[in-house]
């Protein structure tokens, strides 16, 4: 996770411009530190280090948390604009940058909105910024390979966050704590197979895909009740097999609760094989275990959640489930579990 802070100080305005004329850093302000008006520094320190795939930790992956860009927006109480800042490459890789906000702001209450890593169209009121739709859930999903070693997305992850403080006087600082949160959710399957398996069939069963439907089709790109649009997202993957499991990862946007049978799905594809032989083939048939997402409750996916999935295959009869589900906000891990078969 990202934490921002945001120190503001209102500075002496003796013979400056007036309030209405002081507008240069609304759109494409100076790297340059301010030199009258209120001003803002910007600071972004490191969350936790990164883990291995279906570690039961909640830290994020160094490409599940990198910033390839960051603008931040202030609103004043009406929602009208005052500055627009994007950050500079020195700026990102410095985290920090100084900014100046009208004169006007010293002494108010002002909103603060950042996203990273997500051009952002003209944002003229608060309205505008807090309704935008993020709509490209296809761009974090790949094959097993590319999503747990990069980020799919071409420019990472899109997060945002937001904060409302008063500035502080002239001659003041404020700090103002803003957290980046990644638009998605992870969501980490394992399936194993139990060893009981082979005592109660003759065969073997191999896991060949587990397909991802009635995921949200869009999200908000700030934080507010979820409009997660059609539930008509869907992505199939062929799991990678290591040690005896079978591991998926997908990422989707969040939902709100949702009514059993309608809630994500996850369906683990598989085959099996009554002579386990490989020159044989008229003895197969195939299996499909779905498993639907409880989420933190009800079927709830929430932004920034870690989802880790444990599944089972005991039996042949994929109705028959038990599940193992571990929710992790990338801060705070809970646990589910599933067999699958009986």
């Amino acid at each position: 996770m990202k934490n921002i802070l945001f120190a503001a100080a209102a500075l002496a305005a003796m013979s400056l411009v007036a309030c209405d004329e002081d507008t240069s850093d609304t759109m494409n302000p100076s790297p340059a530190a301010p030199t009258g008006g209120a001003s803002v520094t910007l600071t972004l320190t490191d969350g936790d280090g990164t883990r291995t795939f279906f570690d039961d930790k909640a830290a994020a992956e160094t490409w599940e948390k990198s910033l390839s860009s960051l603008a931040v927006y202030a609103f004043d109480k009406s929602g009208a604009l005052l500055v627009h800042r994007d950050f500079t490459p020195s700026e990102l890789t410095a985290k920090s940058a100084t900014f100046s906000l009208p004169k006007s702001a010293a002494g108010t209450e002002c909103s603060f909105y950042a996203v990273a890593n997500l051009d952002v169209p003209a944002a003229p009121t608060k309205l505008s910024l807090t309704t935008l739709l993020e709509k490209e859930a296809a761009n974090y999903n790949g094959t097993f390979a590319e999503v747990s070693a990069a980020a799919k997305r071409a420019r990472g992850f899109v997060m945002s966050g937001s904060a409302t403080k008063t500035v502080g006087a002239v001659n003041s600082t404020t700090s103002v704590a803003v957290t980046l949160k990644r638009t998605v959710a992870k969501i980490a399957l394992q399936t194993t197979v139990d060893p009981a398996f082979a005592e109660k069939y003759p065969g073997t069963i191999r896991i060949n895909s587990v397909k991802l439907s009635r995921a949200a089709s869009q999200s908000l790109v700030f934080a507010a009740a979820p409009s997660a649009g059609a539930m008509s997202y869907t992505h199939t993957q062929t799991p990678a097999s290591a040690s005896g499991h079978y591991n998926s990862l997908f990422y989707l946007y969040e939902t709100g609760k949702l009514d059993a049978g309608s809630r994500v799905l996850l369906e683990i594809g598989a085959t099996y094989d009554l002579d386990g032989s490989d020159t044989t083939t008229d003895d197969r048939s195939e299996v499909t275990y779905p498993i639907e997402l409880t989420g933190k409750a009800a079927g709830e996916i929430l932004r920034n959640g870690y989802y880790r999935i444990t599944a089972t295959v005991t039996g042949l009869t994929g109705l028959d489930c038990d599940l193992s589900i571990t929710v992790a906000d990338w801060e705070t891990p809970t646990t589910q579990e599933i067999e699958l078969g009986a």
